[in-house]
């Protein structure tokens, strides 16, 4: 019972701090993710980078960046080493239209980017062995020592059922 509570308070948590960006680089762009970590109040975005025909941008399909609510609140592009090291991505296109993402500090789990016929742009990943739709990466490292990171938490929402869902990875 304890599980299940605790469990409800962390989706219902989630629920209420999804901060839809409202700082995107194209207009036409979507939001399908987040990282937020105890580093600070700054939250990154992955959106879907989408064309002027509403596809998503063979090149770059994904546009990440800073929110810096711990100051001024406005966009901030990732620097070089965090492009590279830690929030960066790689990709590669599987069919038409559809991506196999992979995170660069988190290269575990494949995140896999389509489009519906709406143009809905959706990001599939697994939380604990289900199809899910990525929502949010928790990312909770060491005090004064960001690098080492003690666990990851998963949110989503299952495709089937439309449930949140929840997964906590701890770093051993």
């Amino acid at each position: 019972m304890y599980n299940y509570i605790l469990l409800s308070l962390l989706l219902l948590s989630f629920q209420q701090n999804f901060k839809e960006s409202k700082y995107k680089s194209n207009r036409n762009n979507q939001t399908l993710f987040v990282i937020e970590r105890n580093k600070n109040n700054n939250i990154i975005y992955y959106d879907a980078n989408l064309t002027s025909a509403e596809k998503i941008n063979k090149d770059t399909p994904i546009d990440v960046y800073y929110i810096h609510f711990a100051t001024d609140g406005k966009r901030a592009e990732l620097s070089l080493i965090e492009r590279k090291l830690a929030y960066g991505y790689s990709f590669e296109m599987t069919n038409n239209n559809t991506f196999q993402i992979t995170l660069k500090a988190y290269k575990d789990r494949k995140i896999s980017l389509f489009q519906d016929k709406n143009h809905k742009v959706y990001a599939k990943i697994k939380i604990n062995g289900i199809d899910a739709y990525l929502k949010k990466l928790y990312v909770f490292a060491k005090p004064n020592l960001y690098t080492s990171v003690l666990y990851i938490e998963i949110y989503g929402e299952d495709i089937k059922t439309k449930s949140l869902l929840y997964e906590k990875i701890v770093n051993n």
